[in-house]
């Protein structure tokens, strides 16, 4: 089997890559290496090294002009995209600009090379405004609305270009006759994801030991879903004929968790324990995010297994290995 991974150096797309080339496929990974800041770190490093692993270093917001002679691919996956709820705030323009061309440019070079079929990663981002005209059900199916009820809201920057790629994408599958299927992921945590989620992010000022301890929207809540189940749910719906033109929630539905109760449970694997300061919701935030995975079940037969205990201790361990074991 040959793969295609679009952002092949991001955290799951890094993840994704490992786990074909642990089942001794061929993998062909495409990254510029924007989050890394032009770096390759040592986990990323070991991969492109691996048996049966390709890597090309090319930036997606330009035209690509070579052809892909590790052609024909079983599965294109298309994940490459700037993340990070932190740049959807700061960086709104560059957000979705990137996002889209690098869409386009993936598209256009594809245009009559053999694909077996396409997966296109977007994600729960695409409800964000739901919520606000209160057509937002939880939990939530793949059939649900999506509402964008004006631009002038920075936070949708990300939604709004991945809502768009799944439209570009499911059309350009029809056009070239490639079957084609969207996975909305729903809050993938785990090793080596960065510092701009939730997740790493309180680990990062938890090691700070920053009492009090701010959150904002500490009522809201979020189900998150361990990398490794969301990289199998990946590749069952990219080799599962079942999934082809069909929308398919990759999360973890049976863990909805306030933002609060996460930090506490954070807190108590670290054995620390720090004044929580409540500082408000960001604008444009859902106050409830958890999928209905059901479809991903009848579809696949998988649903996630890794509860968010185990997960989160897997998580925090990886970063106190990486920070030299500070807290």
């Amino acid at each position: 089997m040959k793969v295609l991974i679009t952002g092949g150096a991001g955290f799951i797309g890094y993840h994704l890559a490992r786990y074909h080339q642990q089942r001794g496929d061929g993998v062909l990974l495409i990254d510029n290496l924007f989050k890394s800041d032009g770096r390759v770190d040592e986990a990323f490093e070991r991969l492109i090294k691996s048996t049966g692993v390709q890597y090309w270093a090319a930036d997606l917001t330009k035209p690509l002009t070579v052809r892909a002679e590790e052609g024909p691919f079983d599965v294109v996956y298309h994940l490459a995209a700037i993340n990070g709820t932190r740049l959807f705030y700061e960086m709104p323009y560059q957000v979705a600009r990137t996002n889209l061309l690098i869409t386009l440019h993936l598209l256009d070079w594809l245009e009559g090379q053999a694909i077996g079929k396409m997966i296109y990663a977007s994600t729960s981002e695409v409800y964000a405004g739901c919520g606000e005209v209160g057509l937002l059900a939880i939990p939530t199916k793949e059939d649900t609305p999506v509402v964008f009820p004006q631009p002038t809201n920075v936070r949708f920057s990300y939604g709004t270009s991945k809502f768009m790629g799944e439209f570009l994408c499911f059309h350009f599958g029809q056009k070239q006759k490639v079957p084609t299927s969207v996975v909305r992921y729903h809050n993938i945590y785990g090793p080596r994801m960065g510092t701009k989620h939730v997740i790493p992010e309180f680990i990062a000022r938890m090691q700070r030991r920053e009492n009090p301890f701010r959150i904002y929207g500490g009522k809201e809540t979020r189900a998150f879903c361990y990398v490794d189940d969301a990289v199998i749910a990946t590749y069952l719906v990219g080799t599962s004929s079942s999934c082809d033109g069909e929308i398919v929630h990759i999360g973890n539905s049976r863990e909805e968790i306030e933002i609060e109760a996460l930090a506490r449970l954070m807190m108590d694997e670290l054995g620390e324990r720090f004044e929580i300061q409540e500082c408000g919701g960001r604008r444009g935030s859902v106050m409830r995010r958890c999928p209905d995975t059901n479809k991903l079940k009848k579809l696949t037969g998988f649903e996630a297994e890794i509860g968010l205990k185990e997960g989160l201790a897997r998580t925090i361990q990886w970063y106190l290995k990486e920070s030299g074991g500070r807290l």
